[in-house]
């Protein structure tokens, strides 16, 4: 499911994009991975209970299963963001930006 939400949520960023140029309102999108919030415990507690685990050693699982080199941390995505709202990124328009330590294979 996660590829053809991701599709949805580029085609609506493009389209709410196009329609931020009259205006000149900024439209981005932001498509984070595995990131340590209560969210991803929740996962890494279940891969603890599921096959007897530490807690660091589920999150080494994921990250070796997802081909990443470690899990995001929540910082990670805030600095992204600030990037794109600050001077610095007020060219990007219209970009749905996987934040996600290369997990997404795509082009």
């Amino acid at each position: 499911m996660g590829g053809s939400v991701n599709a949805g949520l580029l085609s609506l960023t493009k389209s709410l994009a196009e329609l931020g140029v009259q205006d000149q309102v900024q439209v981005n999108a932001v498509n984070p991975g595995a990131v340590r919030t209560d969210r991803l415990n929740v996962r890494l507690q279940a891969l603890v209970r599921d096959h007897h685990v530490s807690l660091e050693e589920a999150a080494q699982k994921m990250v070796h299963n997802a081909r990443t080199m470690r899990l995001g941390l929540p910082e990670d995505v805030a600095y992204l963001v600030a990037f794109l709202v600050s001077a610095h990124g007020r060219f990007v328009h219209g970009a749905l930006i996987d934040i996600d330590g290369g997990e997404t294979k795509t082009i």
